[in-house]
């Protein structure tokens, strides 16, 4: 009886595992090591050995790894007359040309269907995240991003447009 409970609860917990790395696709931890151990009561055939021994050996991806694959779908064009892949450059956020107010887009122009929520990314960098959620909710929602890098503006607008997302927008600021 201890046998079958503790069997039942190895597996429950590494059930359970899988299911946090299937809705936490960010996730890079591994198991708690609680959930891999086994009771001297606890007899396991061995093709749950072999799996749980697999497991162990394979390292998870890291977060940088797992977001370089969520934004691979993308097919992001590294177009050098954009500007470089990592853009370095510092802009003084309290500089007189950046005090004046930014002009106030036309929304008809911006966006498919202005009518849509708004989601406003500020400080958006390279715009991939808002292009990234835009894609996956075409009609569901507008995405503005705001960054003062205006070459990476530059750049996400090109990105924007080879994609042809019409719920994205980046306004200039300067």
């Amino acid at each position: 009886m201890a046998s079958s409970y503790c069997c039942s609860r190895l597996l429950l917990q590494s059930q359970s595992w899988r299911l946090m790395l299937r809705f936490s696709p960010f996730l890079a931890t591994s198991p708690p090591s609680s959930s891999l151990s086994f009771s001297s009561n606890c007899h396991v055939s061995s093709s749950a050995q072999l799996t749980t021994l697999q497991q162990q050996q394979q390292p998870l991806p890291r977060s940088s790894q797992l977001v370089a694959l969520e934004y691979a779908d993308l097919n992001l064009s590294h177009n050098l007359d954009l500007g470089h892949v990592r853009i370095r450059q510092h802009v003084n956020p309290l500089s007189s040309s950046l005090s004046v107010p930014a002009q106030v887009p036309e929304w008809n122009h911006a966006f498919a269907d202005p009518t849509l929520p708004l989601m406003v990314d500020i400080g958006c960098g390279s715009g991939r995240f808002l292009m990234w959620l835009a894609k996956r909710t075409p009609k569901e929602r507008n995405f503005l991003g705001l960054e003062i890098r205006q070459k990476i503006v530059k750049r996400a607008e090109s990105w924007a447009k080879d994609l042809a997302l019409d719920n994205v927008y980046y306004p200039k600021t300067v």
